[in-house]
């Protein structure tokens, strides 16, 4: 059984390669190497198997793991802030890893439940998905 929790946070960022030279980065990213902004979707998903009282995670419980390790630190605020990002493009791939990183150690100490899926939306048409076979050697 899989339980989905959907956010919506305003963020800022700029796609650069702090490996790449201004000249690289700019055949590589185009007009996004320059700060511009993104209605971003979050979409975190759950799976469990054992029901405890009708519910193998309380959605109240998801809510505050999520608001506490990604909203509120990305909703107007600049995603390059973020250490991780230093090395690492703001791109929607390099975010629901980030996301990932942030979410999981926590879901992982849960009883009944396991992350499953993180899939971030950069506006309206585009989205990038990390599951566990992402982090799986």
């Amino acid at each position: 059984m899989r339980i989905t929790g959907y956010y919506s946070f305003e963020s800022a960022h700029r796609l650069r390669d702090a490996g790449c030279s201004d000249e690289e980065n700019a055949a590589l990213f185009g007009p996004c190497q320059t700060i511009h902004g993104h209605t971003y979707r979050l979409e975190v998903t759950l799976e469990g198997s054992k029901l405890e009282h009708g519910m193998f995670l309380n959605f109240e419980k998801v809510d505050a793991i999520v608001k506490n390790r990604v909203i509120q630190r990305l909703d107007h605020h600049m995603i390059d802030d973020e250490e991780y990002f230093r090395n690492h493009p703001s791109t929607a791939e390099e975010l629901a890893r980030w996301i990932w990183g942030q979410i999981e150690p926590h879901f992982a100490r849960l009883a009944r439940c396991r992350l499953a899926e993180v899939k971030v939306f950069e506006g309206e048409h585009f989205s990038a998905c990390v599951d566990r076979s992402d982090f799986e050697q």
